[in-house]
């Protein structure tokens, strides 16, 4: 018994010795403030907080501040990554509200390089009394999305709701899973090395096993009964209806997803997302004409990672500016804001 019990006890040790040997190997070399699944995880654990409403799953928390991807990710009292914002926009200024995933956060991106950022900032050069916040949070839908802004967004009484879609918005509720087995799920929490281990397992299965196409997966997503399809149809008119409420104006821009832009693959799904949205009387802007010349590939975080990098946020927030101006055009004929 003696003799069992010892040679347990020293499995035991090796197996946790190990354990350690590799969180200490993946925080001193692989974790470089660049790897995706780290910084996703980061993210998750030191920004964003679990909301068990359903129609919101998760969010940003206030006040915080993390490092992820290279860059500064803060949060002002009501999580949006902007500085705080008094509740009531002085007088003759016209505030405008970014709201979307983390294309419009800015996932990788300084602040300053955000296309939320540089509107506001070209604006104000050009002599427009205009300020405003960024809504966008990563992993978002667009329920999600209208959930948020009607709750921390239209209290600010935005003059311009700035939507910012992009082709995966269709999804449905992201799954929250939740895991029973207390190791695991103080692994998931806690260990970098559990995080990259299951994030590189995961990938080798796809990779050996059916893989998804990316472009059909997409596809899916707008077929006609599609779980997702159907919810986003609803929050885009849920999203009229409440900036009609409260006397706002609405634009919608679609970014293009930048794996292929020449020829681009998915003008069938803007398409039918621009029917949409213009069917509830709203403009609907693409924004792959800003892009569809260049590199994809010089338009990414990194290679692995094709969120949009202050490069193309650069383009994006070129092509809005006009139209954002136009809209402010007639806010100060009409409310003199914006002039």
């Amino acid at each position: 018994m003696k003799f069992v019990l010892k040679n347990s006890l020293l499995v035991l040790s090796v197996c946790v010795l190990c354990l350690l040997a590799f969180e200490g190997m993946t925080r001193l070399f692989l974790d470089d403030g660049m790897l995706y699944e780290l910084e996703m995880w980061k993210y998750a654990r030191e920004v964003k907080v679990r909301d068990l409403r359903p129609d919101f799953g998760h969010r940003h928390r206030s006040h915080a501040q993390a490092e992820l991807m290279g860059v500064t990710v803060r949060t002002n009292a009501f999580g949006a990554r902007s500085p705080d914002i008094k509740d009531k926009a002085a007088a003759g200024v016209a505030r405008i509200a970014f709201v979307g995933d983390s294309i419009t956060l800015g996932w990788g991106v300084a602040e300053q390089e955000t296309f939320a950022h540089q509107v506001i900032a070209q604006l104000t050069a050009a002599g427009r009394k205009v300020e405003g916040f960024n809504l966008g949070v990563g992993n978002y839908n667009t329920s999600q999305e209208l959930a948020l802004f009607k709750e921390a967004g239209a209290r600010l009484k935005p003059d311009i709701i700035v939507l910012s879609y992009f082709i995966n918005d269709a999804e449905p509720m992201p799954h929250y899973p939740v895991n029973h087995w207390p190791v695991t799920r103080w692994l998931d929490e806690h260990s970098a090395a559990w995080v990259v281990l299951n994030y590189r397992l995961d990938s080798l299965a796809r990779q050996f096993g059916e893989a998804p196409d990316w472009k059909r997966y997409y596809r899916d997503l707008y077929a006609p009964n599609a779980e997702g399809w159907v919810r986003t149809q609803k929050a885009l008119s849920g999203f009229a209806e409440t900036a009609h409420d409260l006397g706002a104006r609405l634009i919608v821009f679609n970014i293009p997803e930048l794996r292929e832009l020449r020829p681009y693959p998915f003008d069938d799904v803007t398409a039918k997302v621009r029917k949409v949205v213009e069917g509830r009387g709203v403009s609907f802007i693409d924004l792959l004409p800003a892009v569809e010349t260049l590199d994809p590939s010089s338009l990414w975080v990194t290679v692995p990672d094709p969120h949009p990098n202050g490069r193309a946020a650069s383009a994006f927030a070129r092509r809005m500016v006009p139209e954002i101006a136009g809209i402010l055009d007639d806010l100060c004929r009409n409310q003199s804001h914006g002039c």
